[in-house]
């Protein structure tokens, strides 16, 4: 299984906490530490489904709700938010093909990240991207424990579908916002999987 580079700091720290408690002598059990945060910072390979109407899930976990809101870009559009918990592969992807228009921290507050409208107030770092079909926005947001937000592209790059783009420390939430005319394919309390569940469908 692929580790994620990010994780490195963690690992080594969590390694040193395993050590000391082996020596101690909580034997297998003392290996606890490192062997979470290993399979924390996982990074299994996806197979993206092909297509270039699909709007693909840029994360793992559960769908938390399905509204109509409006956003400054988009315009009436509707939302998605997926919750990660610290067991959920927490490799972020994108949802769409396209180049990134704009990329913007937000600071704020660290609510529990499932807990709907309070984590409006959270930390996060907002994107958007445009392609021949339209602007997507996807918010990665900070929850209780998550205290570091990762994006990896610039502004003006071009990204692909399911590709790797990012990742949030130790549980969070994802906010999708896609326009009116996408076909939302998923359901509220629906599991999910990054670079592999097909959440919309452009409707042509």
């Amino acid at each position: 299984m692929k580790i994620r580079r990010e994780g490195l700091p963690f690992i080594i720290g969590s390694g040193v906490a395993s050590l000391v408690l082996v020596l101690i002598g909580l034997g297998v059990v003392g290996l606890f530490p490192v062997l979470f945060v290993l399979w924390f910072f996982r990074d299994p390979e996806r197979i993206v489904p092909s297509g270039d109407d699909l709007i693909i899930s840029p994360a793992d976990g559960t769908v938390l709700d399905i509204k109509e809101v409006k956003d400054e870009r988009l315009g009436r559009c509707t939302k998605v938010p997926i919750f990660m918990s610290v067991f959920s592969v927490h490799v972020n992807r994108a949802m769409v093909s396209g180049k990134v228009i704009e990329k913007r921290y937000r600071p704020g507050a660290f609510h529990v990240a499932s807990v709907g409208r309070k984590t409006d107030a959270n930390e996060r770092m907002i994107h958007y991207i445009e392609n021949q079909d339209g602007v997507y926005r996807v918010d990665q947001v900070a929850g209780l424990v998550a205290r570091r937000i990762l994006f990896f592209p610039e502004v003006g790059d071009t990204v692909q579908a399911g590709q790797r783009i990012g990742l949030i420390r130790f549980g969070s939430l994802l906010e999708c916002f896609v326009p009116l005319d996408v076909k939302v394919m998923v359901t509220k309390g629906q599991k999910v999987t990054a670079g592999q569940t097909v959440i919309g469908r452009i409707e042509r």
